[in-house]
């Protein structure tokens, strides 16, 4: 339609021009009549002009009647806009707030679990927060565990995600009025619980309840296994610390009964304390195997040290020094070993205060082996050939310079403090030699060398050689050179003949051992 009208002026415009310029030429002709035809023709033009001009702005181009519409409009769309962006704003920072006092709420809640509030001020956030506690006559707090997750479906960067799950449930399944909200702290949730009578039965019956609900739930969705911690009752809101501190200690009893699930920290103890032999023979047969990196034989032996010491240690205070001193122990042995303690300076806590967190036999076992041994078995390695050199040049320096004394292969290894199986088994490896042949084939050596440049007598070489008597020095002699020390003289000697006669001469009538 735009470019009809625009052609449609284009042709209106020539008519105008055309007839404009033969009204002209007719005036200048001096034709009356052409001027009278002119303004004719123009009144026409211009009407027509007129005409179309309307008809554009009202029927073709409808645009500027549009604009009005949408400037008049323009203002209500604005203000909804901004109705709107209020709206989500308002939406936005009432969620943020819900967020900020949720979090608020968790941070006094663990504050409150730490023991980091007065009196006073107890009170006063528990009336801010509202719930079970502020009316309820019996109190008591209950601490949920997972298992380790080795065997499940998860994986441990999961462990954060289902502890916020295994809250959900128990938000679900726990009245509101009987609790308040569970709280996580480090790999635990923990929960205070409430009751309205002051009867300890029924009170205990109401949290297996709700214990039972929840791990049958847990087990179900997330097919995970929860222990449960449970402290002894109380009414003072200032004892929630110490009741805190009594379920961690009454979950730590889970060690010596696996099947287990519920520990309540007013029941007896189930383990016996016995006596521990410090330090334990298994001990330094497992650290011998650590210095000697064996390492299949220092996984069993660790494995039976955890076993025995969960054995007789019958109570957590008990369980926690041994683990100590078996840490120390270790650490010491490390430092005679030439190992440089760095190794855990990455770790944000102190290794005293990972193994008081350990609750299992098993987790015992992870943290000795993965914290302690293997890292001081990747060390040891590293130096075990030169460390190997060193030991080998020892034993050989110590048969060569005593060769003439009473040296055996324990008496080596209580001086190298070694285990003697090992230092059998390390020599025979690396010199294709037993201890024993190596050190006769020292004294055969010697006496080779006194038979040649000596007129010494076989009895005092075998005297000097530390053989109880000759014959057992001959019987050696002759297996290790093929005859005996006497003909050996007789064939490689100076003087043998007249150095034992003069010998004999001066001992009596001594036999000469052949």
């Amino acid at each position: 339609m735009l470019r009809a009208s625009k052609l449609f002026y284009k042709c209106l415009s020539l008519c105008f021009v055309c007839s404009t310029t033969l009204a002209i030429a007719e005036l200048f002709t001096g034709k009356g009549s052409s001027w009278n035809l002119y303004v004719l023709i123009s009144g026409c033009l211009a009407l027509m002009m007129m005409g179309l001009l309307y008809l554009q702005r009202r029927i073709i181009d409808p645009e500027p009647l549009i604009d009005k519409q949408e400037e008049k409009s323009k203002p209500d769309a604005i203000m909804a806009a901004q109705l709107q962006y209020l709206t989500d704003m308002k939406q936005r920072l009432e969620h943020q707030l819900d967020d900020q006092a949720a979090l608020l709420n968790r941070y006094f809640l663990q504050q409150l679990f730490l023991g980091g509030y007065t009196q006073p001020e107890l009170h006063t956030r528990l009336a801010l927060i509202g719930g079970a506690p502020l009316e309820q006559k019996l109190l008591s707090v209950m601490t949920f565990r997972m298992e380790p997750l080795e065997q499940t479906r998860f994986a441990e960067n999961d462990r954060y995600l289902l502890l916020f799950a295994i809250r959900n449930v128990m938000e679900e399944l726990i009245p509101t009025a009987s609790r308040l909200t569970p709280v996580s702290i480090e790999d635990k949730i923990v929960l205070l619980t409430a009751s309205s009578t002051q009867n300890k039965e029924m009170f205990r019956a109401m949290m297996d309840t709700w214990i039972e609900m929840v791990q049958t739930a847990v087990s179900q969705y997330l097919s995970l296994k929860i222990s449960v911690g449970v402290s002894s009752a109380f009414v003072d809101r200032m004892g929630i610390p110490d009741a805190y501190q009594e379920s961690l200690e009454a979950l730590k009893y889970r060690i010596w009964t696996a099947k287990q699930s519920v520990y309540y920290y007013e029941e007896p103890t189930v383990g016996t304390t016995n006596l521990y032999p410090l330090p334990h023979e298994l001990e330094q047969e497992w650290l011998e195997a650590v210095k000697n990196c064996e390492i299949e034989r220092a996984d069993n032996l660790l494995h039976q040290v955890v076993r025995e010491m969960v054995r007789h240690a019958g109570s957590p205070q008990m369980l926690e020094m041994s683990m100590v001193r078996l840490l120390f122990a270790f650490m010491e042995h490390m430092r005679q070993w030439g190992i440089v303690f760095d190794i855990w300076q990455n770790s944000r806590t102190s290794l005293i205060q990972q193994v008081l967190k350990l609750q299992s036999e098993a987790e015992i076992e992870r943290w000795f082996k993965q914290v302690l041994m293997d890292p001081c078995l990747t060390t040891l390695e590293g130096n075990m050939k030169s460390y190997k050199k060193n030991l080998l040049d020892q034993i050989v320096t110590m048969i060569r310079e005593e060769y003439d004394t009473e040296l055996s292969l324990e008496a080596v290894a209580s001086r190298l403090h070694y285990n003697p199986n090992y230092l059998s088994g390390l020599f025979n490896k690396e010199m294709n030699i037993t201890f024993s042949e190596y050190l006769a084939k020292q004294r055969h050596e010697m006496a080779r060398k006194w038979l040649i440049e000596t007129g010494l007598p076989v009895k005092e070489i075998a005297c000097r050689l530390q053989y109880k008597n000759s014959q057992n020095f001959i019987r050696s002699f002759r297996k290790g050179q093929g005859m005996t020390p006497g003909e050996f003289r007789m064939k490689y000697g100076r003087k043998p003949i007249f150095d034992e006669m003069a010998y004999r001469a001066e001992r009596g009538n001594e036999p000469v051992f052949e």
